[in-house]
């Protein structure tokens, strides 16, 4: 079968304990996913057998205050480009997309590391840009306040313009290494960037040559207008939170972004929309939602959650008996309308009418962060093809619920089935990050100014 068009563009988020906060619980499962480099190898290498185009690096630079049911993920997270160049020693083709906080690092250091990642790996690391929303990060880094959303995003918006000068500081032949002159390097192609802005004076070069991309990928997400219009301008990738948009809202969503770009001389194939999904999948629709009740029968709540529940569905379920059906507590008919949403929701993760109380607040609980999505390989793909195919999604995030197992349950149920309708590639077109993209290799700002300026222009 030859290569459609357009392809769907996927990446693993690895949560080295499983996204699912029990799956660390779970007989055979391992609880030292954050800090064994074999798992987050293993769980690398299967992406790239799947034909990824990229594994997604997550960060946080506050650890929750521990308690007796924190979940490993949220008190634990190795640093993101450290684990980013430990993946690109041991993997050949599949792309590395990295966080970085710029709110409480520095865009010299950043823009020297990454550049160093992509020379290491071939051209396989892309940048995630958050600003933070944790403000007990402030005080590991000095400071009495975390700063407020403008700031962050005026911050940030400097930052990365100093990235991106300083990875052009070096023309793509600066290096000229002339054995008989004995002139290593052309000092008319290093340049300084000599940046004066509001937040940063940088004056530059690099003295790291320049990546071998060019220009490192930028990826971003939030759905604020700041982070909209941030995105807009300088994202090659945009990851959205399909959680609470449902399929209508998703759409809407994608061309708000896709129509934001022309503003910034861009267009709609500038940029790829990147949904997550949570992923269960088993060979079986059966299996799959029993893989799915058994996590989440593990599942950690509070009088909490329970009362946001009841507040959700618009009906008073917080005294109830957790194993009593929700029908029998509550009048269906008369639920809200989000409430008729949550339970419907309920029914389908569970594959089943009848649904209990502790099952719908469990399903409510975790339906907050990611869309989940459960049942056989065919199933999977009907749902992300619908996505892809109805102006939704240019393609996936995929959140396996357990780590190894889902990872490796996509990658061979799921995979052949999207390749099987040729929505998915059998083999990488390129060798770099942008490639995967479909991203041209953009020359040296520095390079098309002195080429302009030669030119009597």
């Amino acid at each position: 079968m030859s290569e459609p068009a357009r392809r769907m563009h996927l990446g693993l988020t690895i949560w080295p304990t499983g996204f699912h906060p029990g799956a660390w619980r779970l007989p055979g499962s391992r609880n030292d996913g954050n800090s064994n480099p074999r798992l987050l190898q293993h769980a690398a290498r299967t992406a790239e057998r799947g034909r990824f185009d990229f594994f997604f690096i997550g960060d946080r630079l506050v650890g929750l205050t521990a308690s007796q049911f924190a979940a490993p993920n949220e008190v634990l997270r190795p640093e993101a480009l450290t684990l980013a160049a430990n993946i690109a020693g041991i993997t050949e083709h599949i792309g590395l997309i990295t966080t970085v906080n710029t709110t409480y690092s520095d865009p010299y250091n950043v823009a020297r590391a990454a550049a160093t990642i992509d020379h290491l790996s071939g051209g396989r690391v892309g940048l995630n840009i958050v600003t933070g929303k944790n403000v007990e990060a402030a005080r590991n880094f000095g400071r009495e306040q975390h700063w407020d959303n403008e700031h962050r995003y005026d911050w940030a918006t400097e930052y990365i313009q100093v990235l991106q000068l300083l990875w052009d500081s070096w023309e793509d032949d600066a290096r000229v290494a002339d054995a008989v002159t004995g002139q290593f390097v052309d000092p008319d192609r290093v340049h300084h960037i000599d940046f004066e802005g509001k937040f940063f004076s940088v004056r530059g070069p690099l003295n790291v040559e320049r990546p071998v991309q060019g220009q490192i990928p930028i990826i971003n997400a939030g759905a604020s207008e700041r982070s909209r219009d941030l995105g807009a301008q300088y994202s090659d990738l945009r990851f959205t939170n399909s959680s609470t948009l449902g399929l209508d809202g998703a759409r809407e969503y994608y061309a708000d972004l896709k129509n934001r770009l022309p503003h910034y001389g861009r267009s709609a194939s500038d940029q790829l929309v990147v949904p997550g999904m949570a992923v269960y999948v088993e060979e079986s629709q059966r299996a799959a939602h029993e893989a799915y009740t058994t996590l989440q029968e593990l599942l950690e709540t509070s009088p909490v959650h329970r009362a946001r529940l009841s507040e959700a569905l618009g009906a008073a379920v917080t005294d109830a008996a957790p194993d009593a059906p929700l029908a029998e507590v509550a009048d269906l008919a008369q639920l809200s309308e989000d409430g008729r949403r949550i339970a419907d929701s309920a029914r389908e993760l569970y594959g089943r009418e009848r649904v209990t109380v502790a099952e719908v607040n469990a399903s409510f609980i975790r339906g907050g962060m990611f869309k989940e999505v459960v049942g056989s390989p065919s199933r999977v793909a009907d749902v992300l093809e619908e996505w892809f195919s109805t102006g939704a999604a240019d393609g996936f995030m995929i959140f396996p619920p357990t780590v190894p197992h889902g990872v490796e349950a996509f990658v061979d149920l799921v995979v052949p089935e999207l390749q099987r309708r040729g929505l998915h590639h059998r083999e990488y077109a390129g060798t770099t990050l942008r490639e995967h993209f479909g991203l041209p290799r953009p020359p040296s700002r520095f390079a098309t100014a002195a080429a302009t300026a030669g030119s009597g222009r």
